[in-house]
């Protein structure tokens, strides 16, 4: 059950006449952002999102992408809006299509303050952070295997901000170019920044994400002057000799601040449980592991069962099947066992008859070793 996270724009009022202009002026004479949105939808509640011509020439960019990516009346889509009233009307009349077509669909509209179009800097500096911030707080409470980015609605100065996070966070993009029908996923890829680079000026992106803004002379005279032309994509000039962070700045430092992500490694057994456990309906053990990996909020959310000599069960969710024997070595996350949960209760059974966590390590070598890079693993 994807969460869509999609930028939102105006596309949804392309139906409405010419004249008078749609604008925040016509939504003001219609009554308001409700009543606006209402009459919008109007234009096109009737139009299929199975019809091809409907999709083209009827339905908004958010609609149409939407479609293509599949969605059905269990996923999730957030709309992220512009400021402006005709932005949040056109946000409103995509919602009520989507609820009306796709029953049981959740979806809600988060207006980004800072987004519209009159003032270039409040947008740059103002809009694209909150948009930044918005994506994340997403990100983070549903995990990266959940979301998908679909830019392809609203600014197109936003495309390359959603693209970064994704590719910073492991979450797949997707989105229609322009006026064709074709689907262009943009894959999470593994991409990591040169910590290196960035430990030395730590302190000074605490101070600024602290103060929000310093004096440009100390910015200046923190960083070797090298280093500046590189790095300057972190920070935004806000005038009157005062900088702040850039939305790629706070994406940095909001990575750095994160703890440090474990790097997944499976048993021999845990190899072979592996092709079982895909077998089942509904069990997804490749992303679990994935997303408790890179998250250590997820991996205590997902702690259900002890064991001594640090080992301990992981249980996705209250109505799973799967269950996973971890234990964290450092920057390791060993991956012992993956069973389904009548297993999980035989060996729950043989830990109150003796420590079984002292009996797997004893076995280590024997039965668990080597221990597996889970992405070399291709199963």
């Amino acid at each position: 059950m994807p969460i869509y996270l999609c930028t939102c724009g105006t596309s949804a009022a392309k139906k409405l006449p010419r004249e008078p202009r749609f604008d925040s002026t016509w939504v003001a004479h219609h009554g308001g952002i409700d009543t606006a949105a209402a009459v919008i939808y109007e234009t096109f509640q009737s139009a299929r999102m199975d019809d091809e011509t409907a999709l083209r020439r009827d339905l908004s960019a958010e609609i149409h992408s939407l479609a293509r990516m599949g969605l059905t009346g269990k996923d999730t889509v957030i709309l992220f809006s512009s400021e402006t009233p005709d932005g949040q009307a056109c946000a409103g009349a995509v919602k009520r299509y989507l609820e009306h077509a796709r029953p049981g669909i959740r979806c809600k509209v988060e207006v980004i303050v800072g987004l519209q179009v009159t003032d270039a800097q409040a947008f740059r500096t103002a809009g694209v952070l909150n948009f930044t911030k918005a994506i994340l707080r997403e990100i983070d409470a549903n995990g990266a295997a959940q979301c998908v980015l679909n830019p392809t609605g609203g600014f197109k100065s936003l495309v390359p901000y959603t693209v970064l996070i994704g590719m910073l966070k492991g979450v797949p993009a997707k989105y229609i170019f322009e006026q064709s029908s074709a689907l262009i996923p943009l894959p999470a890829m593994p991409v990591e920044f040169a910590r290196s680079r960035l430990e030395p000026i730590r302190p000074l992106l605490e101070r600024i994400q602290q103060e929000c803004a310093i004096p440009q002379a100390d910015l200046e005279a923190a960083m070797a002057f090298d280093e500046r032309s590189a790095l300057e994509s972190l920070f935004e000039d806000q005038g009157n000799g005062q900088v702040s962070l850039s939305p790629v700045g706070f994406l940095i430092w909001e990575e750095l601040e994160r703890p440090s992500a474990l790097v997944p490694y499976l048993s021999r057994r845990a190899l072979d449980d592996l092709l079982r456990i895909r077998a089942i309906e509904g069990c997804k053990p490749d992303d679990y592991i994935a997303r408790v990996a890179r998250s250590r909020e997820q991996l205590e959310a997902g702690k259900h069962e002890p064991w001594s000599q640090g080992l301990f069960w992981l249980k996705p969710g209250q109505h799973t099947r799967d269950r996973y024997l971890v234990s964290v070595e450092s920057w390791r996350l060993l991956v012992w066992r993956i069973v389904d949960h009548t297993e999980y209760d035989a060996m729950l059974d043989q830990n109150r008859k003796g420590d079984a966590g002292i009996r797997l390590l004893a076995e280590r070598r024997a039965q668990y070793a080597p221990f597996v890079r889970m992405e070399l693993y291709e199963g």
